[in-house]
């Protein structure tokens, strides 16, 4: 067996075996340690992708960006409410965010505060260092991320 072959074949071990999203390919259930949400999300801060699990019933998972900001933890969908994983948050809130080897149980609620919306962009453009895309905001879609 070549060495491609092998990788294409891990790969599809992988993939198959439902573990969780690889770069940009969308997973299944997350594995990890349960634990309950902190008070205090500035620790992510230091952790560029998170994965997030939603539809717990046929769990699906992907790598996102997450930023604290106000002591809460936000993601954005900046497909807006046409991303898959946003559609499935719409259908049922319940969510599971991965940071580390860590899994937090969540609840994703969907803000439209423009005060929430102006702390994730102060926050995301310091932690992530780009400039805001003013025709994109209109598009994408904040979600707070609270303990269930």
């Amino acid at each position: 067996m070549t060495s491609r072959h092998f990788a294409l074949s891990l790969f599809a071990s992988l993939f198959l075996a439902g573990c969780g999203p690889l770069v940009m390919i969308p997973g299944g259930e997350l594995s990890g340690d349960v634990k309950p949400p902190p008070s205090d999300w500035s620790f992510t801060d230091e952790v560029d992708n998170v994965q997030l699990e939603t539809r717990p019933e046929d769990p699906y998972s992907v790598n996102v960006w997450a930023v604290a900001a106000n002591g809460e933890i936000y993601i954005a969908s900046g497909g807006g409410a046409d991303a898959g994983w946003a559609k499935h948050i719409a259908e049922d809130s319940h969510v599971r965010l991965r940071v580390g080897d860590d899994i937090y149980e969540m609840k994703a609620e969907q803000t439209t505060d423009e005060a929430e919306l102006d702390a994730f962009l102060v926050a995301a453009q310091a932690k992530y260092d780009f400039e805001p895309d003013p025709e994109q905001r209109e598009e994408a879609v904040l979600f707070r991320l609270t303990p269930r």
